[in-house]
């Protein structure tokens, strides 16, 4: 739970390894730039380790091998790809970049589904709602930048879509971004708050915790949901 954008990002058609390549460092090169500018952290090197590509993995819904009512999730490794990290900020997921290729099918109970991923692409993620335990300022630089720069790829060519749920994209709307931050804040804080008071042992962790405003959000967010506010409400008495 938490604010997060997510992205996709496709090469053009007919692009090769050589030139995915190339075009995963020319991203760097911009995430460089925005670290020059003070907009993000450390940008990591490109790597084609198992370790990060693991990140690249997509899911497929297929049908199930015995049951046609039912749909079985399978899992889709890449092939091959390089991708890198970029430290946003504090307490914001890091920024995952890059490119991979999959297989054109896959096997499931012993039978091969189309995975319907070609060419050159990559899907990913970053929740930055955490940031705003350090103030809206930090928030406001590490999630603009995460969309700002994914953004800017469609200059070198690539097909980039996002989803910010913090209402920021498309239309810059910083505004929107404030009022859509302050609610899932209470939200967040109202539910892990409910938790917490359920566990006399204190084993519930949430950095919402540390947000210096913890107790105001976690009363105001208790009012933002019926089903929450009856949670709260059944867990106090």
């Amino acid at each position: 739970m938490g604010l997060t954008i997510h992205y996709h990002l496709n090469a053009p058609a007919a692009t090769d390894a050589a030139q995915a390549l190339k075009l995963v460092r020319a991203m760097r090169r911009r995430a460089q730039g925005f670290a020059q500018r003070g907009r993000v952290g450390r940008v990591l090197p490109i790597r084609d380790d198992a370790e990060l590509l693991r990140w690249a993995r997509q899911w497929r819904f297929v049908p199930h091998p015995h049951r046609r009512d039912l749909k079985s999730e399978v899992e889709i490794a890449p092939e091959a790809g390089w991708l890198f990290e970029t430290d946003v900020g504090e307490d914001c997921e890091p920024l995952r970049l890059g490119l991979c290729r999959y297989p054109r099918t896959v096997v499931l109970a012993d039978r091969r589904h189309r995975t319907h991923l070609p060419g050159w692409r990559y899907a990913g993620f970053a929740k930055t709602q955490f940031a705003s335990v350090h103030g809206w300022e930090h928030f406001r630089r590490c999630h603009t930048a995460v969309t700002d720069l994914v953004a800017g790829l469609r200059r070198l060519g690539l097909d980039v879509s996002i989803s910010d749920e913090g209402g920021y994209w498309p239309g810059r709307r910083l505004d929107l971004l404030r009022q859509n931050l302050d609610e899932m804040n209470g939200v967040v804080a109202a539910a892990a708050g409910a938790l917490r008071d359920m566990d006399p042992d204190g084993a519930v962790e949430s950095r919402i915790f540390q947000h210096p405003l913890f107790e105001r959000l976690e009363a105001a967010g208790a009012g933002l949901n019926p089903a929450l506010e009856k949670l709260v409400a059944a867990v106090k008495r």
